[in-house]
């Protein structure tokens, strides 16, 4: 979808003289929102502009108007102002704080903070309604994580790992939640920052799995309150780990 690729191309200024009606922008919300619902849609993918949607769908731009105004009510799109139109749930993190947030232990522990206020929620509802193909999925993450041959790819499957999870509670809103902290986990300096917090408290790399493999026989047992507190206990080792770090950068002592 991204650059119009997925449209074809009709004359932009043959479009623009098709009469206006409620029937065109009916339709091109109808044509807009199957597009964007696809199997294969990618969230932040910005689309064409509203001239060369009109042109590809062969419909006004009013119409075309209309029904982005629609899309974005729906949480189906979202717009910056100057950058464009993009697929998926809006960013939430304000751009002018997420460089210093992401790059700081500070922004660290706010980012494990959230993720604590809406993760353990998340595995108590996906133990309740977690199918079995869910659940060998997030079985085969923690396998991956094991056999990881870098940090890289650890990261890869442990994040995966988690969004399963999310994407088990069934909850459309907390996964919206979820997949906006993901999105920050996974800055670059963040991820550089992570590693150093890493190597400088030598973080074995089978504790995390033995909290992993807790979560999943809590999901597996259908036990709610089990999955939540295997959760809160995972993500409070990180926090634990974060503050301890925090607290050596600012006095400037290593133990």
């Amino acid at each position: 979808m991204s650059n119009g690729s997925n449209f074809p191309l009709k004359d932009a200024a043959a479009s623009e003289r098709q009469p206006e009606s409620h029937e065109s922008s009916a339709v091109a919300l109808e044509r807009l929102r199957s597009i964007l619902c696809a199997p294969d849609a990618m969230p932040g993918q910005k689309l064409p502009t509203e001239r060369d949607l009109a042109a590809q769908l062969g419909l006004g731009r009013r119409s075309i108007r209309r029904a982005l105004e629609v899309l974005e009510a729906e949480g189906l799109i979202w717009r910056r102002q100057g950058a464009g139109t993009f697929t998926g749930p809006p960013q939430m993190i304000p751009q002018n704080h997420s460089e210093e947030i992401s790059a700081s232990p500070a922004g660290l522990l706010n980012l494990i903070e959230a993720r604590l206020a809406v993760e353990p929620s998340l595995a108590r509802l996906a133990a309740q309604r977690a199918a079995p193909e869910t659940l060998r999925r997030i079985s085969m993450c923690i396998d991956r994580i094991d056999s990881a041959k870098d940090v890289d790819s650890a990261d890869l499957w442990d994040s995966t790992l988690h969004r399963e999870i999310a994407q088990a509670a069934g909850n459309p809103l907390l996964l919206i939640l979820y997949d906006t902290l993901n999105a920050w986990r996974h800055d670059k300096r963040l991820f550089r920052l992570r590693n150093r917090i890493n190597e400088s408290h030598r973080i074995s790399t089978s504790y995390p799995q033995i909290e992993h493999r807790r979560i999943l026989a809590a999901l597996e047992a259908g036990d709610g309150t089990a999955a939540a507190q295997a959760m809160r206990d995972h993500l409070m080792d990180l926090y634990s780990v974060l503050l301890l770090y925090d607290q050596k950068e600012m006095t400037g002592h290593d133990e």
